[in-house]
């Protein structure tokens, strides 16, 4: 557009240079913020398309429907692997992976995911831009949910999660908090893991890229851990001080709230976290 200016009509030549140029700096410096927060909804599917390889996958599940429910499962497809983090286990472990991500993508993230992790783990933003699939695919005319888009587009989940949706996974969840369940751990993590499958493979779709996996994405899920319901691990605070001690970012970000299992009634009790007790 800069080579051809003189072919713009001139009322608009000055700004569509000036945005050409910012846009070509923005390309250069990777600063991928820049067309994420600049570029019209109908037009972001380009950043996908150019920044593709460089693109994460998440999804979350949580503890119920409630906006102060937990989150108890992330899913993430980074660098090529799948990474899955669960509640009292490595949850926060998340945090330090999103400050490796270049660009992170999900299916309705900006209304549900992503307010969850900002709250769940008291952060204001996220430390790298984010698209939300949901709004590609409504601009290229794709409607619905992520499964409902999905299955139209042929693209089946293996047999034992076709029929796997939020409500089974919140069952799942409570089958492993108060019966230690580790089988329906396995298949939350394995649930939660395979809507990433689904956002990668759409992704490559709304881009038109050729190399599209086949059924051979799904063996890309989490295998059984072979945990027995006698080796569930504590709730725990994973923080590290770093640099600043104990006031470090990380450790900040960590004291957040943990919902347990009140196993004599049955019922949610809130703790708190705010400071290591061996203090």
């Amino acid at each position: 557009m800069i080579e051809r200016a003189d072919e713009i009509p001139f009322g608009w030549r000055n700004a569509a240079v000036e945005e050409s140029q910012r846009c070509r700096a923005a390309l250069a410096a990777q600063d991928i913020l820049y067309f994420v927060n600049n570029f019209v909804p109908k037009d972001r599917w380009r950043i996908l398309a150019h920044y593709l390889e460089h693109t994460s996958f998440f999804d979350i599940e949580t503890a119920g429907l409630e906006y102060a429910d937990p989150i108890t499962v992330i899913a993430c497809w980074h660098k090529g692997e799948m990474r899955t983090f669960v509640e009292h286990e490595n949850l926060d472990e998340f945090l330090t992976l999103l400050e490796h991500v270049k660009l992170l993508t999900s299916f309705n993230g900006a209304s549900f995911d992503v307010p969850r992790v900002l709250d769940s783990f008291h952060i204001p933003e996220l430390p790298c831009p984010h698209l939300d699939l949901r709004w590609l695919c409504y601009h290229q005319g794709l409607r619905g949910g992520l499964k409902e888009i999905t299955c139209r587009e042929g693209i089946s989940r293996p047999r034992d999660l076709q029929h796997a949706d939020g409500e089974l996974a919140i069952r799942l969840w409570a089958r492993w908090q108060h019966f230690n369940d580790a089988m329906a751990r396995e298949q939350l993590i394995r649930y939660c893991a395979s809507d990433v499958l689904l956002l990668l493979v759409l992704a490559q779709k709304l881009v038109g890229d050729s190399d599209l996996m086949g059924e051979e994405i799904w063996n890309q899920l989490p295998e059984a851990t072979g945990l027995t319901p006698s080796s569930r691990p504590s709730a725990q605070l994973i923080s590290t001080p770093g640099m600043f001690g104990e006031g470090s970012p990380s450790r900040l970000r960590a004291c957040r709230q943990v919902a347990l299992p009140d196993k004599k009634d049955n019922q949610r009790v809130v703790l708190a976290i705010h400071r290591d007790n061996s203090r």
